[in-house]
């Protein structure tokens, strides 16, 4: 193929530059973005709820151990069940 005169190459380049342009300005931007699945939520709940949990004082159950073994322990029902109440309600709000 022969191309005649220097204003052919131009036009050439020209329709390059213009399709360049064309398919730059269609490439569209996208934001990252991340989603974390139902059972990563509840696996930080449960961490951050046993963050708040109070350390194991080993010698108080020792003698509650003790105490069960020699039949001695009792539960106080409305002290539990009171307990049990307030427990729920500060768990649910």
């Amino acid at each position: 193929m022969k191309i005649n005169g220097i204003s052919n190459i131009h036009k050439v380049m020209n329709a390059y530059k213009t399709n360049k342009t064309q398919n730059v300005n269609k490439v569209s931007l996208t934001e990252d973005k991340i989603e974390i699945s139902q059972k990563g939520k509840d696996y930080k709940f449960a961490m951050d709820a046993l963050k708040n949990v109070e350390e194991i004082r080993q010698n108080k159950v020792n003698d509650i151990k003790i105490r069960i073994e020699n039949g001695t322990y009792t539960i106080d029902k409305h002290k539990l069940a009171k307990s049990m109440i307030q427990e729920d309600l500060n768990w649910r709000s």
